[in-house]
């Protein structure tokens, strides 16, 4: 398994696409900066840290992180059919539900990347501003966090993309639909004051990393309309263990399907 990560990581060499896509993240932040009146009204490092790190959440992860998952995905999960190579790693043998979960792990460790790249470049900004970045290291561990559980919930759409076999545009279609459910709901009450359990609000990977990591946000500096935010939802947020329990058994449960498909496919 080792091997076959280290062979897939050997790949990226001829895919630049993995590097300028998880340098994307780093746009939001530096939007921000850049246009933004806000970012000219911060009064401290703590708050510009908070208010970026807040945007990064909210934004990178739920739009740009899940559509590249899956446009990664169908590139990495089909590329040695369309070189017609497979056939060969059969030979060696190499199993293709070994070769497909190698490749879930590289984009899991890219969706990591992904949301550490942004969270990179907010400390950048903060200190070329020259504020001291309080707080930061603990939101990039959130936002580190908050990438594996995206990944997790991305797979569903990859399993689909498996399913389609090389069904490039339905499969990214498919991608931004889910993608815009999942942030519609995750600012949707209705969705974000459900109990811990088998709800929407639970499995869906919008709502739960919102009421994950909207808790670790700094909310002294806040408005009055974002303080009631917090008040109706602090008594639904979920605890670090219970996430990452839901993004685990998730991710097993579409892990293994995924490598069910892609082992019955023809080479």
């Amino acid at each position: 398994m080792l091997k076959l990560l280290r062979c897939e990581f050997a790949k990226l060499r001829r895919r630049p696409l993995f590097f300028a896509a998880a340098a994307v993240s780093a746009l939001i932040p530096l939007g921000c900066a850049l246009f933004l009146p806000d970012f000219q009204e911060f009064t401290s490092g703590a708050e510009a840290v908070d208010g970026m790190m807040s945007t990064l959440f909210q934004m990178s992860a739920y739009l740009l992180l899940m559509p590249a998952l899956v446009v990664l995905a169908a590139s990495l999960l089909f590329e040695e059919q369309d070189n017609d190579t497979l056939k060969n790693l059969a030979a060696v043998p190499v199993g293709k539900p070994a070769l497909a979960m190698a490749k879930m792990a590289l984009l899991l460790l890219f969706s990591a990347a992904f949301m550490a790249a942004g969270g990179l470049a907010v400390l950048v900004i903060v200190l070329a501003a020259g504020w001291e970045p309080v707080g930061f290291w603990r939101l990039f561990l959130v936002g580190v966090g908050q990438g594996i559980m995206m990944w997790a919930g991305a797979l569903p759409c990859i399993l689909l993309v498996v399913l389609l076999n090389r069904s490039y545009i339905v499969s990214v279609i498919a991608a931004f639909f889910y993608t815009a459910v999942n942030y519609i709901f995750s600012m949707n009450d209705l969705f974000l004051t459900q109990p811990f359990g088998l709800n929407l609000g639970t499995l869906l990977p919008g709502p739960l990393t919102f009421r994950w990591y909207f808790q670790y946000l700094d909310f002294s500096h806040s408005g009055a309309e974002m303080l009631e935010l917090l008040e109706r939802i602090r008594p639904y947020f979920v605890t670090t263990a219970q996430a990452f329990l839901v993004a685990g058994a998730e991710a097993a449960v579409f892990l293994a399907l995924i490598a069910l498909v892609y082992k019955r496919q023809g080479v």
